[in-house]
Order: structure tokens, then sequence, then C-alpha cells
């Protein structure tokens, strides 16, 4: 395992590449961008091998957050893509958007994205989708829940398996609530997410045991990692329970539910300056040809300027840092019995 080199306080291995900040095209012309969720094909989908969505955050105003795509060859010079016209979802009437997580389903051989409308005192998420990534079909709305009781949606499409979101149920007082949950609902199929009726043909919420023992989990993404059998999750969490002040964690389940989860941050909002304010929402990819996990992520300087930026390990130096270091703590649990009804909002 190697030593930490120019990372103080965060994970003891060393990177292969430390964290890099990234120049995101945005509709706003402001460069300032959020919520990273990054899809990577191994050869060329329509032309591109890496697929992001993301939403503008400059100066952290929520009426320029809505969900947006860039594409790119290496994941690491990003461009809107020729056919596409930012932001792909418009602005509400009333409120903001917010969270996009974009999927790939394999049957249907297109790109799906889920996202968050915050208006009238609800969490509204709709999906979209595209199959020539340029058309997008028109938003179908797939859940609704009173504030915050659906924050940062993530799905993942299996093959062979019904689709599963994972979310955070932060309660009416959203960042100052002293516990959040993490929720976990099946699907009937990926066809479900933009043709039928909001609520329907998904099983009831039921409780994910992913505890970040002293902090508040909040956005999180979920992925499923074919080559390790296992899904992974990527979050910001905190001790203050406010919307600032965050580092990064991760956690690895084999069946969604019960999930380890470590003490280390993966990621430390002390670790750049331009970092230091808050680090948020993140999105995982894995590279077995190389043994290599990449995590995307956002970030905020203090004056809220927001920037994303990614940071790559070797899996097996990065594992070995969490598991071995004194302050990890994995935390494995059963599977819950209890099962919440789709009206559950507050812990």
């Amino acid at each position: 395992m190697g030593e930490l080199v120019g990372i103080s306080g965060g994970l003891a291995a060393a990177p292969l590449v430390p964290p890099t900040r990234l120049t995101i095209p945005t509709y706003d012309g402001s460069g300032q961008a959020v919520h990273p969720d990054v899809v990577r094909f191994p050869a060329p989908w329509r032309g591109w091998e890496y697929w992001m969505a993301f939403t503008p955050y400059p100066r952290s105003d929520q009426a320029k957050e809505n969900p947006s795509i860039a594409v790119s060859h290496d994941g690491v010079h990003w461009e809107v893509p020729e056919g596409i016209t930012n932001p792909v979802v418009a602005a509400p009437r009333d409120g903001y958007n917010s969270d996009p997580d974009l999927t790939y389903d394999p049957a249907l051989d297109r790109l799906v994205m889920v996202y968050r409308t915050v208006s009238g005192g609800e969490n509204l998420i709709s999906a979209i989708s595209t199959g020539d990534g340029r058309g997008w079909t028109l938003p179908r709305l797939i859940f609704r829940r009173r504030n915050h009781g659906i924050v940062s949606p993530s799905v993942v499409a299996r093959p062979g398996a019904p689709p599963s979101v994972w979310y955070v149920d932060a309660g009416s007082r959203k960042c100052r609530e002293r516990v959040t949950r993490v929720l976990t609902q099946q699907g009937e199929g990926m066809a479900n997410l933009e043709q039928a009726r909001p609520e329907s043909g998904w099983s009831p919420a039921q409780l994910v045991a992913m505890h970040q023992p002293g902090f508040s989990v909040w956005h999180l993404d979920v992925i499923w990692v074919a080559a390790r059998s296992e899904y992974w999750a990527v979050y910001p969490a905190n001790r203050s329970f406010t919307c600032r002040g965050r580092d990064l964690f991760f956690a690895r389940s084999r069946d969604g539910i019960s999930w380890t989860t470590y003490r280390t941050p993966v990621l430390r909002r002390t670790d750049a300056d331009w970092m230091g304010a808050s680090l948020y929402r993140g999105s995982l990819l894995y590279d077995p040809s190389r043994d290599a996990i990449r995590i995307y992520f956002s970030a905020s300087a203090p004056g809220s300027v927001w920037q994303v930026g990614y940071v790559e390990y070797r899996l097996r130096d990065f594992l070995a840092s969490l598991e071995k270091g004194t302050d990890a703590t994995p935390v494995m649990a059963s599977r819950p019995s209890r099962t919440l009804g789709d009206t559950a909002r507050e812990p």
C-alpha cells in the first residue's frame, strides 16, 4: 500500500491521479457545476465513451440548476455533444431542478436520466431518456414525496434484473436533520420509469443499512460493479448538520441492503483549496482492465464557487487502506425486516 503523498488527513493510499479540477461547459457560461453522474462505455456509444449528467450551480444559484449533458473520449476533457442544446430539462415554473442521475438501459439501448424538482412543498422525481444521444423524451413523473423525502435518487439497471433506486430521506428539515435514512425500492422494469403512473410498479420502500456513525449521510450515488459482483456507493456526510462542510465516503454491498461503511473518508474537503468549503455528490467508475476506481465529485471553495473534479486510485490499494486503517470500521447488518411505505417521510 502506498504512502499518502500530497493529500493530508485523507485516505492513506497514494492516488493514481490526485484530486483534479475539470472544465465542464455549462449553458450559463459560468463553468460552475455540481452533481456529476458519469456513464462509461467500453466502446463509443453514439460516438462517445463517457456521458455525464450534471447541473450548473453558479454561486449556488438554484435557478440555473437544470440537468445538462456533456461527453468525453477520456473522461477528462468534456464538451457538449453535437445535436444537444443544454439544459435538456427546462427550469420549472415554480421551484427548482436538481439531482440528475444517469443510467444506461442495456435492454433498450438507451440512456435514462432521473432528476428531482422541488416545487410546491414536494420532491418530484421525473425520468427522461434518449436512444440516439440527442433527442430526449418528455419528462415522466415517477415519484412524489413531501420535502425532503426523496433526495439524490440513484438508479441501477442490471442486465436480467429489475431496476433499483436508492435515495436519502432527509425529512422536513433537510440538511439540519440529525439522522437521515437511506431507502431503496425495486421496479418492474426500466420501461416502468416512463410508462407507469407515479409511484406505481415499485416495491414498498425498504430501509437500507448504510450507517456512517456520527455523520449525516447526504447525496449518494450507487453503481453495480459486475466484475466484483457488488454494489458500490459514494456519498458526502458531515457532523455539523448543515448543507455545507462535508467529506466524501465510500461503501460496498453484496445485496444493496446491508452495506459495509468506513470511518475514513476517501476525500476530505481540506485536501485542496478549491474544495475547501464542501464536498458534494459524486459518481463512481471502475475499470477492471487497470483495477482502477475513479471518483467524480463536486466541490465548493469558500464563496460558493462550485467545481467538478475527479480522483483515481488502484482499487486494491484503495480497499486495503480503508480496511487496514485503524480508523476504518466495517458496518455489517442483516437484512432489515422492517419496510417503509411510500408515504414514510421523517426519521
